[in-house]
């Protein structure tokens, strides 16, 4: 592993029972670069990314952050350098917690406030949040917020740490068109503005920026293929990783056009599986 890998994952394996959610998955993250990890509901995208967040146990293979595994040592300390968004992960956890205390509670690398914290960080705390439009909500509980503010929530979550890797999974669950255009710009003036390495998470190609020129495609929970974006985003590679005829479109944002005649609303393209 060379001095600016940040992600070093060989044959990761995680099981459910006897299923694979993750099946011999092997990837490698420099320092700086900005990748999208694409792939249709029920691919392992969540699964992979909380294991790497460092926030959920895997079966078999190695990880290692920042060129070290985690440990019951450490954890919280490689943590604290990762931001995680993920409403389909927090939302599972968190019900009324107030909406300031999430936002702390990344400084300890936990998920709850267990420390002190300063003038300083609950300063900079509600600033994010007024910033991101939650300044009437610092004192509300979580699973009293809408869809949309609970993401807001998280994105101030991850950011509160300056993080020197950036997860999102799905971000724009949630958002409405605008707000969603204006977490991309972000993403993008922070991918510019700093060396952070950012995974961005998602199955809406539209979302997927020019500056996340690296691109890992995942299927039924292996690794389908990786390598530069643009190689990977043509209509030849997706209508093979679909199994339908796909067109691809846009120079900058890409654009998907399926052939609707081409699915058989009865039978599954895919060896009888819908999801990848």
């Amino acid at each position: 592993m060379g001095a600016d890998t940040v992600i070093n994952v060989k044959n990761l394996s995680c099981l459910s029972g006897s299923h694979f959610l993750l099946n011999n998955i092997s990837w490698q993250v420099n320092r700086g670069e900005q990748w999208v990890v694409f792939g249709r509901n029920g691919c392992g995208k969540t699964t992979l990314l909380s294991i790497i967040a460092g926030y959920k146990s895997f079966s078999g293979g190695t990880l290692e952050v920042f060129g070290e595994s985690y440990t019951a040592e450490n954890i919280l300390s490689l943590r604290k350098r990762i931001g995680w968004i993920s409403s389909s992960f927090f939302d599972n956890y968190y019900t009324q917690e107030m909406v300031l205390d999430i936002v702390l509670a990344s400084l300890s690398g936990a998920l709850g406030l267990e420390f002190t914290t300063t003038n300083s960080q609950i300063k900079k705390a509600k600033a994010l949040l007024s910033e991101l439009g939650l300044k009437s909500k610092i004192d509300a509980p979580f699973d009293k917020l809408s869809k949309g503010e609970r993401q807001h929530v998280l994105i101030a979550r991850a950011f509160m740490t300056d993080p020197e890797i950036l997860i999102l999974d799905e971000p724009g669950t949630g958002l409405d068109v605008l707000a969603r255009e204006k977490l991309l710009a972000t993403i993008k003036a922070l991918a510019i503005a700093q060396d952070t390495t950012i995974i961005y998470v998602t199955h809406y190609p539209e979302e997927i920026l020019p500056s996340f020129d690296q691109c890992l495609l995942l299927r039924n929970g292996a690794v389908y293929q990786k390598g530069k974006t643009k190689a990977l985003f043509t209509s030849e590679v997706m209508s093979d990783f679909f199994s339908y005829p796909v067109q691809i479109s846009g120079s900058e944002r890409f654009n998907f056009a399926i052939d609707s005649s081409a699915i058989d609303p009865y039978t599954n393209s895919e060896g009888g599986q819908l999801r990848c």
